[in-house]
């Protein structure tokens, strides 16, 4: 042993508390050495240095452990013993090392099986420790221990048995394992058996089936649970019946061991607490369940399940309506198979009149039990004998049925009942029942109330609605200026309010035989296109509500079905269910109608229906204004319009009727200064001759459209060789078209046929046609002329390769004084009558005439058909002379007109057809002149200052033959017009030559009157 070791032991161990009682005599202990005394003691000792290796064991040590000295010195006692890691021992020796206090303990040590009482010491240089075998000492003191709790417990035991022998609780005792060894008197009482009846049995015996596994992992040994804890279960009675037990449980154990040694119960009988909290949990439930919703079926149908699983085994709610009419909004039962059986009671209807049940409920306000439901009972409750059979199969044992009463009146009953043999209702229940009603009325009538007023706020609010929509509506109509915008606001507005899918907006057409949709929003394209324009006695609903003026707001679809069977197919084909269809009247009369389209069926109530009502009547009045707006906007624009045109027209005709005179003016007066050469002279009467003829022209036309607008233009009727008479126009224009080298190609169908007609304004026709064509088109182009039969019809068309005409201007060609271009940039001249003239005169002649055209400067075709005449043979033609020349040789002409130069013209004209010509100045003249004279035909002016042609006439016809007064009279005048003829020939005049005259129309005009006025020899 080292010097640190023993200085360490000395420290420690023979000094103050610490010394050690020696074996040997106290004299002799100066005298040995320190390892003698080591050696010599009956404790292990051993010390460790700060590596905790062995420095010292004494030979108890080297006994215990079984290892030679040797082997233990300079070893670590952690390596030597691992198992000791582990233990309190290397725990408590590291305690010491580190906190440098001496630590003293107890331990078991499962290697030797034995107890050592350990002191260790810790030092500079390790630890010192010793180890006192304690193994008999535990011993005696464990067996001390026994003996006094064997006493304690027979103690224990006496007290127990006599305060279990009078308690009310259950007192009982069982094994580990759920014996019963003892229970008290109390058992009787409570669960109906005498002790003897069950000691020895296991308490899991009595536990409900329910409660089994609760309770299982409730039992100490299965469960780490404190010594004294309280578990609930159900425990069975005698007779059958279970029983609410609150059970407090201790477990006893071993004082050294801590085993469970038995196991002590104090239960008491808790059924009506139980009862009592269940009942709470359920009202407060049902509670929860009424208040989570203001639908109040919904709630009902609930609280009804909720029965069935706590109070009864099926349930009942019936409601009483407005009308005193009952609802049954409730069944349910227990068991889930039986539920389709207990829903059959919906099938028969509460008769109120019926006494007893839940009619006397009801009028009573009184509840009803019957602790026992007897077979005359359920006799007398049932409506018939099938409502008999449907509760004899529900076996009703028991039953309650309570009022819902609020605000002192009766909302209904609940009916509960019970189909259990060993459950009868008590007062109890029928509390419960009671309190359970009383929160439902309170729950109906606050639904109600609710609904009520929700409704009231609903119609207040449908109300500003409705107001704000047609509000809305007016202000969208005021700024709806067409019949269409009208019919999208109304359209818009009828799908909002009411929710429709789709709408429509149908209008009457002006002669009112038909509707046109003018809006339609949510419909199929192909279904508007197949409907855009129908009759208005069409056999649909659109058109009957129209007809009759009264809306079609619903029916089931079999019977418009029934109705409308023609529309079978098409309701089948489209996801509609429901179709209103409202008349859009003004004044009582319908000017179109509406139809609204649902994806489901709809109830319309009375506001829905004012509110679309008012709706189709803005709509209407809109409509009606709208087209008034419409017309006078149109007649506006056709009033500016035409003042443009005739303004225009006549700049145009200004320009038109000046040009002429220009040339004619200027060459007149270079020919009176009888400067000019021969051939000038002719070039000078030729341009003055061809410039009068482009005003007589321009006079002419102006002088057709007036007879074309008053109607009064006539034709003279017979059939007419076509080719020859567009070949005559064709003459007139060849000329011009040779200047231009425009090509001029024909096609003509030979053995056409004739045409009933005017020749010589069919040659006016194809002139006009030609002469455009020729104007319009540019130097080297062509023109196309083709004459063919299609089918009845002669067709001709006319097509040139000129400017072509703007798509724009396409559709007013035909129009009287329109022109493409009538500014004072346009190339070229004329009127824009031709067309207007050549359109008036083929629908005279019964045939049609189409303008086409590709564009600008993509030339033009006109197509004419004319009605052909039924071919019939030709009889032989006679010889005929030819027509001669009219003869004026010697004839008596009286010229009557003011202006001189041409009175000066006319007797030069017929003066140079041999004619002997007396002219005078005016009226009053020529009346002398006609008796003196007596002339053979009278010419005269109509526009005559005091004294006109008319009153002229009507002089003349007052003489007698001899004094001239059956003159042939011819009215010579600028007064063209068809109603100026008319006229002259009303006042008495045989003939009519409007100025400027044609020479040999003049001649002609006057050999034929004379002719036809010619007396038979």
């Amino acid at each position: 042993m080292n010097s640190d070791v023993k200085a360490d032991i000395t420290d420690n161990f023979f000094t103050g508390d610490h010394e050690i009682s020696m074996p040997m005599p106290e004299e002799e202990a100066a005298d040995t050495s320190l390892d003698h005394i080591l050696s010599t003691i009956n404790e292990q000792f051993l010390a460790l240095d700060r590596k905790w290796r062995y420095t010292y064991v004494n030979d108890v040590v080297v006994k215990v452990v079984g290892i030679p000295q040797q082997d233990l010195l300079g070893k670590c006692i952690w390596e030597l013993f691992p198992d000791l890691v582990e233990s309190q021992f290397y725990a408590e020796v590291h305690r010491a090392v580190t906190e440098q206090k001496s630590i003293q303990f107890q331990q078991f040590y499962d290697s030797n099986q034995r107890w050592f009482e350990n002191r260790i010491y810790p030092s500079a240089h390790g630890v010192s420790v010793f180890l006192a075998d304690i193994t008999e000492r535990k011993q005696n003191e464990e067996r001390l221990a026994r003996q006094a709790a064997s006493a304690a417990l027979r103690e224990s035991e006496a007290r127990f048995r006599l305060l279990a022998e009078n308690s009310s609780d259950i007192i009982s005792l069982h094994t580990v394992d759920g014996i019963l060894l003892y229970i008290s008197p109390a058992c009787y009482t409570i669960l109906g058996y005498e002790p003897e009846e069950i000691v020895g049995s296991a308490s899991s015996e009595l536990v409900h089936p329910d409660d089994l596994a609760n309770f299982a992992i409730s039992y100490p040994v299965n469960a780490d649970l404190p010594n004294t804890y309280t578990i609930t279960h159900r425990a069975r009675h005698k007779n059958g019946q279970y029983i609410w037990m609150e059970a407090t449980v201790r477990a006893i154990r071993d004082s050294q061991t801590q085993e469970i040694l038995e196991i002590q119960s104090s239960s008491r009988d808790i059924t009506e607490r139980q009862r009592n909290q269940e009942r709470q949990s359920f009202l407060a439930e049902a509670s929860d369940i009424l208040a989570s919703s203001l639908e109040y079926e919904i709630t009902l149908n609930s609280v009804a399940r909720l029965a069935v699983r706590a109070i009864a085994d099926w349930c009942v709610v019936d409601i009483v309506a407005d009308n005193q009419s009952t609802c049954r909004v409730a069944v349910a039962h227990a068991d889930s198979s039986k539920q389709e059986l207990v829903e059959h009671l919906r099938n028969f209807p509460l008769n109120l009149a019926q006494s007893g049940g839940i009619a006397e409920v009801i009028s009573t306000g009184k509840s009803q039990l019957a602790a026992v439901v007897s077979a005359n009972q359920m006799q007398s409750s049932a409506i018939d004998i099938e409502y008999l059979k449907l509760l004899q199969q529900l076996t009703p044992k028991s039953g309650m049925c309570v009022p819902l009463i609020a605000r002192g009146q009766v909302l209904g009953t609940i009916t509960l009942v019970s189909s259990d043999d060993h459950r009868s209702y008590d007062s109890n229940d029928l509390m419960l029942a009671e309190e359970l009603a009383r929160r439902a009325a309170i729950a109906v009538d606050n639904a109600r109330l609710y609904q009520e007023a929700q409704y009231s706020q609903q119609v207040a609010v449908q109300a500003a609605s409705r107001t704000a929509r047609l509000q809305a509506v007016t202000a969208a109509l005021s700024e709806s200026l067409t019949p269409t915008q009208v019919a999208e606001v109304i359209a818009q507005q009828g799908m909002e309010s009411l929710g429709a899918k789709s709408a429509l907006v149908a209008l009457l057409t002006e002669n009112s035989t038909e509707l046109e949709i003018v809006r339609a929003i949510g419909y199929k394209q192909e279904l508007v296109d197949a409907w855009r324009r129908f009759s208005i006695n069409a056999s649909v609903p659109l058109a009957e509500a129209v007809r009759t003026g009264q809306p079609i707001w619903q029916e089931p679809e079999i019977t418009r079905v029934a109705r409308y069977p023609h529309l079978a197919k098409f309701y089948a084909q489209h996801n509609y269910n429901h179709w209103i269809s409202i008349p859009l009247m003004v004044k009582g009369r319908a000017v179109g109608g509406m139809s609204l389209s649902f994806t489901e069926n709809q109830e319309f109530n009375q506001n829905d229906r004012a509110l679309v009502l008012a709706l189709a009547q803005q709509c209407a009045q809109a409509i009606e204004r709208a087209r008034l707006y419409e017309a006078e906007q149109i007649a506006r624009e056709t009033a500016e319009a035409t003042n443009r045109i005739k303004d225009e027209f006549l700049a145009v005709l200004s320009h038109e009727l000046r040009s002429p005179l220009n040339p004619i003016l200027g060459w007149a007066t270079l020919l009176r200064k009888q400067k000019l050469d021969a051939k000038t002279t002719d070039r000078a009467l030729e341009t003055i001759e061809r410039n009068a003829q482009v005003q007589t022209q321009l006079i002419e036309d102006l002088l057709d459209v007036s007879r074309i607008l008053q109607g009064k233009l006539s034709l003279n009727i017979y059939p007419v060789n076509l080719t020859s008479t567009i070949q005559a126009a064709l003459e007139t224009v060849r000329l011009s078209a040779e200047a231009k080298s425009i090509k001029i190609h024909t096609t003509f169908e030979p053995n056409l046929g004739k045409v009933l007609g005017d020749s010589s304004r069919l040659q006016q026709i194809f002139w006009n046609l030609l002469s455009n064509a020729v104007k319009f088109t540019p130097g080297g182009g062509r023109v196309d002329i083709c004459l063919e039969r299609i089918d009845s019809f002669a067709q001709i068309v006319v097509k040139d390769t000129g400017r072509g005409i703007n798509p724009e201007f396409l559709p007013y060609v035909f129009d009287c004084f329109r022109q493409e271009n009538s500014t004072t940039t346009r190339k070229f001249g004329g009127l824009g009558l031709g067309l207007a003239i050549v359109r008036q005169l083929i629908e005279l002649h019964g045939g049609t005439v189409e303008a086409k055209s590709e564009g600008e400067d993509q030339g033009a075709t006109f197509v004419v058909r004319l009605p052909l005449m039924p071919m019939q043979p030709q009889p032989p033609r006679e010889s005929t002379k030819s027509e001669s020349s009219p003869d004026l040789n010697g004839v008596k002409v009286l010229v009557v007109d003011d202006d001189t130069d041409t009175r000066e013209f006319i007797v030069f004209l017929l003066e140079q057809e041999q004619a002997n010509v007396i002219a005078v100045p005016n009226a009053r003249e020529a009346l002398a002149a006609l008796t003196q004279y007596l002339p053979d035909i009278l010419l005269s002016d109509i526009g005559m200052p005091d004294f006109d042609g008319y009153m002229l006439i009507s002089q003349v016809r007052k003489l007698t033959p001899g004094e001239g007064g059956q003159i042939p009279a011819i009215a010579l005048t600028a007064y063209a017009g068809e109603i100026d003829r008319e006229r002259a020939f009303e006042a008495g005049f045989q003939g009519h030559v409007s100025k400027p005259v044609d020479p040999d129309n003049l001649v002609k005009a006057i050999a034929n009157l004379l002719q036809q006025t010619k007396p038979p020899l």
